[in-house]
């Protein structure tokens, strides 16, 4: 019989509870300290702070470590205003006034950028109200081995449902519904076959998307339609194909936001900007940004719906939107004919293919862009951003909703004649460790290359 090596597994032997100071915050707002010359990093844990930590996970160059008591605390720390803050995985920064939040957010941004932009391009921040600010939630639902029913979000560190009574982050009436609705799927036949429910808070009406692995019973339906008249809500059903469709399949349903002075609307699937009132800020200053005349030719990649583009349609001579999602493309062209918009046309196709199999770059814009503008997911745009020399726009706004891809797509940029000539951190998720950035790129002029003169 053969004999196979098997190496034995290192087992990593934390160490024991220590005593540390912590020395500064990272981008994610965690705190960062040094034990035996190495990083830890210690969530919770704020500047200038004495804190007892226990190392849980240690790596050969860093090491991530528990907050296990603060012992001299930060002036800047505050008691969390929910109950559920220290299990419910939603927040992560309650202990920080909103205004110290976004300073710190700023401030990380600011160390991340010194590369291209200096303290004088930062231009003010666009701030957020710290509570009710998210119009679109996704509330869990689960049912334990026990038959024990979970309502609520998944626990710190972990993917367990948590059982949560309130939620001040979301919009109202969804800050209160989580009893309500707890005790709406308690009493269904379908109790352990309701995946999620999907909330989502627009001008018209609040809308709850049950997310169903099996048909409703009549007697299910009836409970469901009794709590949407209750609760004064739009309920609709996902099945498990996807497929969404009101409770009441007469009832015709449209979802939309107010942008400009126009209506944008939206299927359930559909991306939308989780804070309206900054999302409204944000494309105002993107707009401002870009300093669009009337002759301008503006392509807007990544445009979804046409959360931007309608906007800068009011102003430039041709926008050119570029999706992904085919079915956002038909949504974005449905929205600009609702708003009689006939210089705004959308194509659907892969960004990160090179430019010439793009449709949009030959037929439509004849290979010239005045002015671009990126809202891309958080992977960001490196594909694209590597072909903007065969565009050569005069400028470009990047819309980030991660640190990350923005400092590694700007190098790109500006290695392609760029410099960064503004930037501004957006408060997107209030209460979190998540922040948003924009950055505006301008065509470097230039250098003229000097002629030495011969003598005589």
């Amino acid at each position: 019989m053969a004999n196979f090596y098997s190496a034995a597994k290192k087992v990593k032997k934390f160490r024991k509870q220590q005593h540390v100071v912590i020395e500064s915050l990272d981008q994610s707002l965690t705190g960062i300290t040094h034990v035996d010359n190495k990083v830890v990093f210690v969530p919770g844990a704020l500047p200038h702070e004495k804190v007892a930590i226990q190392i849980v996970d240690e790596q050969k160059k860093y090491a991530k470590a528990t907050l296990i008591a603060v012992e001299e605390q930060s002036e800047l720390r505050i008691a969390p205003d929910c109950e559920h803050f220290t299990i419910c995985g939603g927040c992560q920064v309650q202990y920080l006034s909103n205004e110290d939040q976004l300073s710190l957010k700023e401030s990380a941004l600011q160390r991340r950028f010194s590369f291209a932009a200096s303290q004088a391009l930062w231009q003010d921040a666009i701030g957020s109200q710290p509570w009710h600010y998210r119009r679109r939630g996704r509330i869990g639902v689960n049912i334990e081995k026990n038959k024990e029913l979970r309502v609520g979000f998944r626990q710190r560190g972990s993917n367990d449902i948590i059982n949560i009574k309130q939620c001040n982050v979301l919009a109202k009436p969804f800050d209160k519904i989580f009893q309500p609705l707890f005790d709406l799927i308690d009493t269904l036949e379908a109790r352990e076959k309701i995946g999620h429910v999907e909330v989502i808070a627009t001008p018209d009406h609040p809308v709850a998307i049950f997310r169903v692995l099996k048909n409703l019973s009549n007697d299910d339906k009836k409970s469901i339609s009794d709590f949407a008249q209750q609760q004064n809500l739009l309920v609709l059903i996902e099945d498990n194909d996807g497929e969404i469709l009101p409770l009441d399949a007469k009832r015709d349903v449209t979802l939309s936001y107010p942008m400009a002075q126009y209506k944008i609307e939206f299927e359930p699937g559909n991306f939308i900007q989780v804070n309206s009132d900054v999302n409204e800020k944000m494309v105002a200053r993107a707009i401002d940004w870009l300093d669009i005349k009337s002759t301008d030719k503006i392509l807007d990649l990544f445009c979804g719906v046409g959360n931007f583009s309608l906007a800068i349609a009011q102003k430039a001579q041709l926008v050119v939107g570029v999706e992904g999602v085919k079915e956002m493309v038909q949504q974005a062209t449905k929205n600009a004919e609702l708003a009689n918009i006939d210089n705004a046309v959308f194509y659907h196709s892969n960004l990160a293919q090179p430019l010439s199999e793009q449709q949009w770059f030959g037929s439509k814009l004849r290979k010239k862009v005045d002015k671009i503008l990126l809202d891309p997911a958080r992977d960001g745009a490196l594909d694209i951003c590597r072909q903007l020399s065969q565009l050569q726009p005069a400028k470009i706004v990047y819309v980030s909703c991660d640190p990350a891809s923005l400092e590694r797509d700007s190098k790109v940029i500006i290695e392609q004649g760029y410099r960064v000539e503004k930037m501004c951190a957006m408060d997107m998720f209030p209460q979190t460790t998540h922040v948003e950035s924009m950055a505006l790129f301008v065509k470097a002029p230039k250098k003229v290359k000097r002629v030495k003169k011969r003598l005589g």
